[in-house]
């Protein structure tokens, strides 16, 4: 009786949440379908929504500028992603942050001149970003104290010489790199109604990157050049936060108070953000109650009141937004229902770094949901879900054919319901990619919704796409690392060349490969193509199967066969290796392997003609 009585109240739950979740989510209509939005013309000539150029300013510095903050205290902010905050100590200066490459470095240092001609003699870093200006600040790197987080230096070095842009999985690094590109506006134009309305990012450029000589621990209080500093370590993300506190300025320094609200998920990829984690790094600047908060991204923030009403507001809404898609989740909302179940109050809405002007909260719910749960939303339907080009398939002729389907999609343009409208010409699309009609239709969707966004990450998605669909524009799938990355350790990317062996070609082959490069004191890896597989073999001398075919080569010749610029055949030709073993046979198996293409292979199909 017990046990019934317990089921019943855990089933009488179970409805209560769910009636209270779909009672307590209602929204406005959306801006990308039909809703209200003013659409304004920025300075670059860029169409967009008036909100996003409103609130720009309030919270980023657009222009660069140098900011008297106090007595010996600045802001270098506009020319960097990230600002730099110079404090004056008794014979040199701190600085917190540096730029993210050699060209920012000088910048800001020119900068800091017109500030004063003291020397920086104390660096310290927020965070494993806007650490690549650094030797560009100062004259002998020797002469300068550095400090970091415990986990800096090792994750810069990783980032510097991965496969693409950090990722969980550094195999993925090439896709990462791409997608972190289209992040940042680097395949739309810097002027027109498609314009960026935020900088592109700079990749490839130099950098001067000074490892920190000092890390530090959590609550660690140490002085230099007279000024006390005080750490704060403990809460971070992948990106390894260090927050300082300086008691004589009542001062705090951070990575957590964005200009924007808090990104849990980024368009682009990546590790999960625990928003608890996020949180509880504003707690403990909230907990030091400062006069002044100088921040990595957002605009300084003045005045013991005003720093704790920004801050609170800006941590309660990063905590709604967690604990209302935990709410929903408990509700049981899919992840598709739960990125429209946010319901954000007005008071959190006026706070200008809640804005939502670089991630978005629609996005966040799900990213949450697949971390908590994993990919299965509960709903069996899909568990054996047919491919999306046998549903389009399936859904066309459902829908009345082709031009039915286009036309209540140009429909869709007229009434500015442009999210219903991609969702539809997406079926003709995937089935059809080369028509000119479909794309041009599919387009205009995109972009339409791209100028009604307040999100800059949204945006270049949605207007890289929709370039690339017009032939304005291309983007690749796929950016290789550089050859320099390659041939500083051509042992990782052997490795990584393991993922792109075809199962079907190499179902019935078992041979092992061993690579010698005679640049790095020969030497040797290997790679045991196994039906259907490549294991890497770090040590081949302790392999189980001995090699049946060695190859002798250099770094330089190994970074061109992985990046296809070469074939086997033909560096053997050229004598750039040396090969033991059947040179028909060991040809034929490296043929198995995907050849690195990614402007041929992975980008969107070419107009008709």
């Amino acid at each position: 009786m017990k046990t019934l009585k317990l089921n019943a109240l855990i089933v009488g739950l179970v409805v209560v949440i769910t009636l209270v979740c779909n009672k307590a989510y209602t929204q406005e209509k959306s801006p990308y379908m039909g809703g209200n939005v003013e659409l304004v013309e920025a300075p670059n000539g860029a169409i967009v929504n008036s909100k996003a150029l409103t609130v720009l300013p309030k919270i980023t510095y657009t222009e660069p500028v140098v900011e008297k903050l106090a007595e010996g205290l600045w802001c270098v902010g506009g020319y960097s992603l990230a600002n730099t905050i110079v404090i004056e100590g008794d014979d040199g200066l701190i600085v917190y942050d540096t730029g993210d490459t050699k060209d920012e470095g000088e910048h800001i240092r020119k900068a800091i001149e017109t500030i004063s001609d003291k020397p920086i003699k104390v660096i310290v870093y927020s965070h494993s970003h806007y650490v690549l200006g650094a030797g560009a600040l100062v004259d002998n790197p020797d002469d300068v104290l550095v400090i970091g987080h415990p986990k800096l230096n090792e994750t810069v070095e990783s980032s510097l010489q991965g496969g693409g842009s950090p990722s969980a999985i550094p195999e993925v690094g090439p896709i990462m790199t791409s997608r972190l590109l289209t992040q940042f506006n680097n395949f739309v134009p810097t002027e027109g109604k498609d314009a960026a309305i935020s900088g592109k990012l700079e990749l490839g450029k130099p950098h001067a990157f000074l490892p920190a000589t000092k890390t530090v621990q959590n609550g660690e209080t140490i002085e230099v050049l007279g000024v006390k500093l005080q750490f704060f370590t403990e809460f971070t993300s992948d990106d390894f936060n260090l927050t300082v506190y300086v008691p004589e300025k009542d001062l705090v320094m951070n990575n957590f108070l964005w200009p924007g609200t808090p990104n849990v998920y980024t368009l682009r990829g990546g590790v999960y953000r625990d928003p608890l984690i996020w949180r509880d790094g504003l707690k403990v600047i909230r907990d030091l109650q400062p006069e002044i908060l100088a921040n990595t991204h957002t605009r300084t923030i003045t005045g013991k009141k005003e720093v704790m009403k920004r801050l609170t507001g800006y941590m309660d809404q990063l905590t709604l937004v967690y604990d209302q898609t935990l709410r929903g989740i408990l509700g049981g909302l899919t992840p598709d229902e739960l990125r429209h179940s946010i319901y954000i109050p007005k008071h959190m809405e006026e706070i200008p770094e809640n804005a939502q002007t670089y991630g978005e909260i629609v996005h966040f719910p799900e990213a949450i949901y697949q971390y908590v749960i994993g990919s299965f939303d509960w709903d069996v339907t899909k568990l054996f879900a047919i491919s999306p080009k046998d549903e389009a398939e399936r859904m066309v002729e459902l829908m009345g054919g082709k031009q039915k389907i286009i036309n209540e999609a140009k429909n869709t343009l007229d009434n500015k319901e442009y999210a219903w409208g991609a969702q539809l010409i997406q079926y003709v699309y995937l089935l059809e990619p080369t028509n000119k009609e479909i794309r041009d239709i599919k387009a205009e969707l995109l972009r339409q919704m791209a100028y009604r966004t307040t999100g800059s990450i949204s945006r270049a998605f949605l207007l890289t796409e929709a370039l690339t669909l017009e032939g304005k524009a291309s983007y690749p799938k796929l950016v290789p690392p550089s050859v320099e990355v390659i041939n500083e350790s051509p042992e990782t990317f052997i490795n990584y060349f393991r993922v792109r062996i075809d199962p079907k070609k190499s179902e019935n082959s078992d041979k092992v490969i061993e690579f010698v490069f005679t640049d790095k004191g020969n030497t040797s890896v290997a790679l045991h193509i196994r039906r259907g597989i490549a294991e890497y073999v770090p040590v081949p001398a302790d392999h189980y199967k001995e090699a049946d075919y060695v190859i002798k080569l250099d770094s330089k010749t190994w970074t061109a066969l992985y990046l296809s610029s070469i074939d086997l055949k033909g560096a053997i030709n050229t004598n750039k290796v040396s090969l033991f073993g059947n040179q028909t046979e060991v040809i034929e198996l490296l043929e198995m392997f995907d050849k690195f293409q990614p402007t041929k292979n992975y980008k969107i199909p070419p107009l008709e003609d």
